[in-house]
């Protein structure tokens, strides 16, 4: 799912409707969400949304690495990556779903 389908599928939403929200409004919030998450990454290196998943930034080491033309040995910096961990409903969901897919 794009983001313009996850903004259609929330403004679609019966509660969201209730509340007679315009689609560009939806879409301004969605994004500040968007906006939200990654800052939250960045300065505290976790995010927890509870029912759904853990983002949190993992320090990789550096490692070796050879340029292909010169065949030159050389070590890449250390890095950041992002782990997500998924909760109990998501992985209860996708091991019903894997069920499903293997009958």
């Amino acid at each position: 799912m794009n983001l313009s389908k996850l903004i259609h599928e929330v403004w679609k939403d019966k509660r969201v409707r209730a509340l007679k929200i315009r689609k560009d409004e939806v879409k301004i919030i969605v994004e500040v969400i968007i906006d939200h998450v990654k800052k939250g990454l960045i300065g505290y290196g976790v995010v927890k949304l509870q029912g759904l998943f853990t983002l949190e930034l993992r320090k990789a080491k550096g490692r070796k690495i050879r340029n292909p033309q010169t065949k030159e040995s050389m070590y890449s910096k250390d890095y950041f990556k992002i782990g997500i961990k998924p909760s109990k409903d998501v992985k209860d969901s996708l091991k019903d779903k894997s069920k499903e897919l293997n009958t």
